[in-house]
């Protein structure tokens, strides 16, 4: 997938925390899509994904990647615009859950 952009959504807990959104074959043309919460580790040098919308494993779903033992959550959204809509909004409540865990 192409990453379209990227930017910043706010700190918790000394972690800084990204919006990026994805997908293919085009901005102009979404077929499929994935807008994911992230923030950079510094301590292990690695991006950690927190919340993801995509549209692999047959249809628009949410993963909250905090809750691997959770099953995929389906939702009735249209496009990529409703999946940061969503994650935008609520980002600092998956923020919150992934630091509990």
């Amino acid at each position: 997938m192409k990453r379209f952009y990227s930017y910043r959504l706010g700190e918790y807990h000394g972690n800084v925390y990204h919006l990026t959104v994805s997908g293919e074959p085009s901005i102009n043309d979404v077929e499929d899509f994935s807008v994911t919460v992230h923030y950079f580790d510094e301590e292990k040098e690695e991006e950690v994904e927190i919340a993801r919308i995509d549209t692999r494993h047959g249809g628009v779903h949410f993963d909250k990647l905090y809750r691997r033992d959770e099953p995929r959550e389906f939702l009735d959204i249209e496009d990529y615009w409703e999946a940061e809509e969503m994650l935008r909004e609520n980002w600092r409540t998956y923020a919150k859950s992934f630091s509990r865990r």
